[in-house]
């Protein structure tokens, strides 16, 4: 049971990060021809500097982040399925 409810969570945790990154990619032309900011291309833009500037550290960093993010996501999608 245990096991099947990690799944499903791992799963869903997956799929909330690929429609976000998607939609994200999805809408930069739009955004662009509308001449409004896009929060994943400034993202993105960020990283690169951040990378450049601190080498390994800053992907250290970049890395650890994304893992909290998606563990937190993670445990908000297990706690809520065990309710």
């Amino acid at each position: 049971m245990t096991k099947q409810l990690l799944k499903k969570a791992a799963r869903a945790t997956n799929a909330w990060f690929g429609i976000g990154i998607l939609g994200g990619i999805i809408f930069i032309p739009i955004d662009l021809l509308f001449h409004k900011q896009n929060n994943l291309l400034d993202l993105f833009q960020l990283l690169i500097q951040f990378i450049r500037n601190h080498s390994l550290i800053g992907i250290g960093l970049i890395i650890g982040c994304l893992a909290a993010g998606w563990l937190i996501i993670f445990l908000v999608i297990y706690f809520f399925c065990l309710a």
